[in-house]
């Protein structure tokens, strides 16, 4: 979620965040929420504020309205579950966009009635996903072919607090792992979870209190790399230790996602207050 805060030199344990590198602006855009990349390399961006599904040329740097979803306000997460065909938050509802079909469409899934506000999604398998309801501290898990949905995880350490009351923001899966960030919390955690069901099998488990994190992204590295919102950055985060480690500054960071081109695999593409921003990832 959107959030631009003044920013903070360090964290509160002392740890540097200078960043490493610059970010390059590839388009401007007004409050980008979500972002995801196409096999074609075109990234696709969302806003919370507006229906429309936006689609970015990184090579040209420019962007164009790829559709709009009906029955939606806003469009906040965003992630393709089957090959060009993506699960996308809209409100309460969650909408399928197809983009196998031309010109690309859109349709409900499911509106999650008892919802609260839904924020961040994660692919969970080829015909689930799961998604984030930052106002309930919770998160669904839903089948993308049946509508089906009941919450699978909630724990103290994604409820809500501050002035807004928000929580679990950003949520990715990958091999057997929920990771997640509880934006207001200044945290980050990760619990394991059952491959079949998705509900915890361990321990909800914190690895910092003292960073602001948005939504984040798997880079090819097996790294993970989360966007600091109001932090202004993009943080790099070995999943091994925990530790992060500032590798671009982004004002109002948001969210990411790595290039599939041939030449920009190494790319997170970070959507932000301004825009959409690249950050080369060094080896």
């Amino acid at each position: 979620m959107l959030f631009v805060l003044p920013f903070l030199a360090a964290l509160a344990n002392g740890a540097a965040i200078a960043p490493r590198q610059g970010a390059t602006q590839v388009v401007r855009l007004s409050s980008v929420e979500n972002v995801a990349v196409r096999s074609n390399g075109q990234i696709l961006a969302t806003n919370m504020n507006s229906a429309n599904l936006y689609s970015i040329d990184p090579v040209a740097k420019t962007s164009t309205t790829a559709l709009s979803v009906s029955g939606a306000t806003g469009l906040s997460g965003i992630g393709e579950y089957a090959p060009d065909i993506f699960a996308v938050i809209g409100g309460k509802g969650i909408y399928k966009v197809d983009f196998t079909s031309t010109p690309p469409k859109s349709t409900l899934i499911k509106t999650i009635t008892e919802a609260n506000n839904l924020n961040g999604l994660a692919v969970f398998d080829e015909s689930s996903v799961l998604v984030a309801d930052a106002g309930k501290g919770a998160v669904f898990k839903l089948d993308v072919n049946t509508g089906d949905y009941a919450i699978v995880l909630q724990d103290a350490t994604m409820a809500p607090s501050g002035g807004i009351p928000f929580g679990i923001d950003g949520i990715k899966y990958r091999d057997g792992t929920v990771w997640y960030t509880n934006i207001f919390r200044n945290s980050f955690h990760k619990v394991a979870v059952d491959p079949a069901t998705a509900e915890a099998v361990g321990a909800y488990e914190t690895l910092w209190t003292n960073l602001m994190g948005d939504d984040l992204c798997f880079g090819p590295n097996g790294k993970i790399y989360i966007a600091t919102n109001g932090r202004n950055s993009l943080v790099e985060v070995d999943p091994a230790v925990g530790t992060p480690t500032s590798i671009g500054t982004i004002t109002g960071s948001t969210s990411c996602a790595f290039g599939r081109a041939e030449g920009d695999q190494n790319v997170a593409y970070v959507g932000a207050g301004q825009g959409v921003f690249a950050v080369t990832i060094k080896a």
